[in-house]
């Protein structure tokens, strides 16, 4: 498969071609299944036929390392094995080290060794996430973290935590598909984590009750009541409310970003650039930007401040009514900010961006719609994205037929827009071609004929439909000759 590099903002194949890279998440956190979701080849190819390019591969440090130094490559040989049947239906992958509440003891991600909770209490709440806020054993395990702590053989964790990402590097070092790292899933502040809520309860009083001196631990509560969290959900309806709710908070999660995430993610690089020099690094933001507050997130440097080339901003969005049922509080003018934000951190950073997480939706039939509203935002981005996640059920869900779309899975030159017109089946995009091909994956390639691919703009292109066998799903393949001006590319409807 064509290796990939970031080039400013966009990712791009060897050829020079604009890649565009949808798919989906892979990754199983129970330990009881070994750390490694059941399937077998099938699976990839159903991938293949969604027109899914990338699937974001999870690992889990507990079954990385289950003991201080000890790597399991019987288990990583699994993951590897997975990666191998991507490759064969040709889907990129790349790795993502999961955790959620930092450890297996309270959620999934670090081995107990490397869980120093210094013997205080876990508490869980309502929510899974709700024990970011509530258990002072998963905030001091954090911090400890963060501290880089010694642990066993007086060794810091987050040198254990590197030198474990080198292993992973070079034991999948062979995978041709493979196209980069994603070094932490929403990496969370610890105990200094609290200062972020307590900034926007505070906003929360101001802006929405009118109250200058709030009781904010009183205030907290209404989160965890289920009646009193719709009327919060009500109150952050509104646009003049909630960007300001955020906007309170930007520093205090910045804070983390630039004092211990930074460090931490080149103490990492460094150790995967020791191995690997070529795959891309997937940096993730601070917790609390998945909700629309500002990453301050740097680019990866070395020590000599030289900034890591390969770098993918590769955030996480989600509306606040993830995880519940209460899609009646779903706001879209809320997920519209929250991207918004993190094409502005694009922006200043000048790299490609992977939305790595979004979507978390379950069976209700609204979230065919929410899926389309959030597919045109990354349309007009022209970004990449893998929808969390792959689950039992996942096929027949309303969100799934959304997910399945035409879109150009690589643009041979400058790709200047593209939209997928659902109910009309019809793709439209603009380019400005180089010479290489482009390869649009369409949901309908088996019903297309030479009649429903219209070009413009350019003189002595050729185009082949190729579907996939026994499904409706393929590839349009066009090649047009290198030009300066732009061409438009019409294809069903």
């Amino acid at each position: 498969m064509k290796k990939l590099s970031a080039q400013a903002q966009r990712i791009v194949n060897e050829d020079g071609a604009h890649v565009i890279l949808h798919g989906v998440n892979l990754v199983c956190k129970d330990k009881k299944k070994g750390y490694v979701e059941p399937c077998d080849e099938s699976l990839f190819i159903w991938f293949r036929e969604q027109g899914y390019n990338v699937i974001r591969l999870g690992l889990i440090w507990d079954g990385v390392e289950p003991e201080p130094g000890a790597y399991d490559d019987v288990y990583l040989g699994k993951i590897k094995q997975q990666a191998a049947w991507a490759q064969q239906n040709g889907i990129y992958v790349f790795l993502d080290m999961h955790q959620d509440l930092y450890s297996s003891l309270y959620g999934d991600g670090a081995p107990e060794w490397a869980t120093l909770h210094d013997g205080l209490p876990h508490a869980e709440g309502q929510l899974w996430s709700d024990a970011y806020l509530e258990s002072p054993a998963v905030n001091r395990a954090l911090d400890r973290f963060w501290d880089n702590a010694p642990g066993p053989g007086g060794v810091g964790l987050q040198d254990r935590y590197a030198a474990m990402w080198r292993h992973v590097a070079e034991f999948f070092s062979d995978c041709p598909n493979l196209i980069g790292y994603d070094l932490m899933n929403e990496p969370y502040p610890g105990t200094d984590g609290q200062e972020v809520p307590g900034a926007i309860i505070a906003a929360y009083a101001e802006k929405a009750l009118g109250l200058e001196d709030a009781d904010a631990g009183q205030l907290g509560k209404l989160w965890f009541d289920e009646e009193k969290k719709l009327e919060v959900l009500a109150g952050m309806a509104k646009m003049e409310v909630y960007r300001p709710l955020v906007e309170s908070a930007a520093e205090a999660s910045q804070r983390f970003e630039r004092e211990k995430l930074s460090p931490f993610f080149d103490r990492t690089a460094e150790a995967i650039r020791s191995v690997d020099r070529e795959r891309l690094l997937l940096l993730e933001t601070s917790y609390f930007a998945n909700m629309g507050i500002e990453s301050g997130l740097q680019p990866a440097a070395d020590r000599s401040g030289n900034r890591d080339a390969g770098m993918i901003y590769a955030p996480h969005g989600y509306d606040l009514v993830v995880d519940t049922d209460h899609y009646e509080a779903y706001n879209q003018d809320r997920v519209d900010l929250i991207f918004e934000v993190h094409r502005r951190v694009q922006q200043r950073l000048n790299v490609p961006a992977l939305i790595g997480e979004w979507g978390a939706f379950n069976g209700n039939p609204a979230t065919h719609g929410l899926t389309r509203a959030i597919v045109a935002l990354f349309e007009g981005y022209l970004w990449s994205s893998t929808y969390w996640c792959w689950t039992d059920g996942f096929k027949e869900a309303p969100y799934a037929s959304a997910l399945n779309r035409a879109y150009p899975q690589s643009t041979g030159g400058e790709l200047l827009r593209y939209r997928y017109d659902y109910d009309a089946g019809r793709l439209e995009m603009d380019f400005v071609p180089n010479g290489a091909e482009t390869v649009i994956y369409h949901p309908q390639a088996a019903r297309l004929t030479g009649s429903d691919i219209l070009i413009m703009g350019a003189e002595g292109c050729l185009t082949e439909i190729c579907s996939y066998d026994g499904a409706q799903g393929g590839l349009v393949i066009v090649r047009a000759p290198q030009g300066e001006a732009s061409v438009s590319v019409r294809i069903g409807g």
